[in-house]
């Protein structure tokens, strides 16, 4: 296996060259825990990034960041219940992103009451499902483009009126997406050498993608109402 030396836009590295200038477009990495593979005094040296990588797929490194970053994908919902008779959401997703960039494969999943029936979807952007075995309702936007924003509305029917208190869960709404050519802390890849002895020919390849983690938006309290909500 060739040795590979990685390079990033490290504030450290630019400090220790004196390269201020650059130093706009670095950043600062806390808490910096590399693989095994890793050799470190190389790391402690110079910055440089350098390891014979393992076969198959690893994590080379994981860091911590004080950026503060607002919510890729700002979830919204409104929730109305009637009598416990149904139950109505309005939806609002929308991309705080440039747009430049889209979110790729986006799921959003609002979670309803345990005993809901009957329902019925409309939206401006994706499909919608009704999963029953999760109790949430599913909204897939297969493109979501920084700046956009969509609505969906859902209705649901209740076969009783003790449902009206399961309206109340505090279960969260859960967002997946993945955004090609992006990266939130603005981390960049300066460098990448691949250093073959045996005279092999191999070309370095770079991908950057943004991913959702853990990433969930606290359900609103629902409202007790007698009137439906307004189309727009």
């Amino acid at each position: 296996m060739p040795e590979l030396r990685l390079g990033l836009n490290d504030k450290v590295m630019f400090e220790a060259t004196g390269r201020g200038a650059s130093a706009t477009k670095a950043i600062e990495m806390e808490d910096v825990k590399f693989h095994q593979c890793v050799r470190l005094s190389r790391f402690e040296n110079d910055r440089t990034i350098s390891f014979i990588p393992p076969d198959g797929d690893f994590e080379l490194m994981s860091y911590r960041l004080q950026t503060t970053v607002k919510p890729l994908i700002w979830v919204e919902a409104v929730v109305e219940t009637y009598s416990g008779s149904r139950v109505e959401y309005l939806v609002k997703a929308r991309a705080q992103f440039k747009r430049k960039s889209t979110a790729n494969n986006v799921q959003i999943e609002v979670p309803v009451p345990d005993d809901a029936d009957t329902p019925k979807f409309k939206a401006s952007s994706g499909s919608v499902s009704y999963k029953p075995e999760k109790s949430c309702l599913v909204w897939k936007i297969k493109q979501f483009q920084g700046g956009k924003e969509f609505i969906m509305r859902a209705h649901f029917g209740l076969p009783s009126v003790q449902a009206a208190d399961d309206t109340e869960r505090k279960a969260p709404i859960n967002i997946k997406y993945e955004i090609p050519y992006f990266t939130v802390s603005g981390i960049q890849v300066r460098y990448l050498k691949i250093v073959e002895k045996s005279g092999y020919q191999a070309l370095p390849w770079v991908r950057y993608i943004t991913q959702n983690g853990d990433y969930q938006m606290r359900m609103p309290e629902s409202i007790k109402s007698t009137k439906r909500i307004s189309d727009y």
